[in-house]
């Protein structure tokens, strides 16, 4: 499916939508992305062109896939609270769509990751027709391990992953789970 002909995704306390053009989402997820705390699971805190590269390729991937990380804001107040959503991964040499999820520390435990990541479950194994999803995680991200267990996904197996040759858990939830 060229272009997102799914556009929006509401879910009872989240919108889930693309990236603003305009990077008008830079700052605020530059702030989570850029917090060494928080990006302690990846090979580094990201600088601001890394921040920005990141957008673009969401917007990229958008058009061309139709999918991507999407920004998730608060319904409520329009707060900024990260981003979620499909992006294209191969696993030991084999194509998969990985849900992946991050969200500003401030608003983390609270089910923000969760509830995104349910409906983007729910659209990639519905209207967009995938069989099944993935999560790649590292194994001490206990975190984002209890998001992908809410969200269904069980441990598939292991694999080395990332430009740091890292060990990941790789979960999984099939269609007809």
């Amino acid at each position: 499916m060229a272009g997102s002909d799914l556009v929006g995704i509401e879910t009872e306390r989240l919108r889930l939508r693309p990236f603003a053009g305009d990077l008008s989402d830079l700052n605020a997820l530059h702030a989570i992305q850029s917090d060494p705390d928080h990006m302690r699971y990846y090979p580094h805190p990201f600088s601001r062109e890394e921040t920005r590269a990141w957008i673009e390729r969401s917007l990229e991937r958008d058009a061309s896939l139709g999918f991507s990380l999407w920004a998730i804001e608060d319904r409520e107040t329009g707060e900024f609270l990260g981003n979620c959503g499909p992006v294209p991964q191969v696993v030991d040499g084999v194509d998969e769509v990985e849900i992946g999820w991050s969200v500003t520390p401030q608003r983390a435990g609270q089910g923000v990751a969760t509830e995104a990541a349910l409906a983007w479950r729910d659209r990639c194994l519905g209207p967009l027709g995938m069989d099944h999803v993935i999560s790649l995680i590292r194994p001490e991200n206990a975190p984002s391990r209890r998001v992908a267990e809410k969200v269904g996904m069980t441990v598939w197996k292991e694999t080395l992953h990332g430009s740091m040759g890292w060990l990941h858990l790789v979960y999984r939830v099939d269609r007809n789970t």
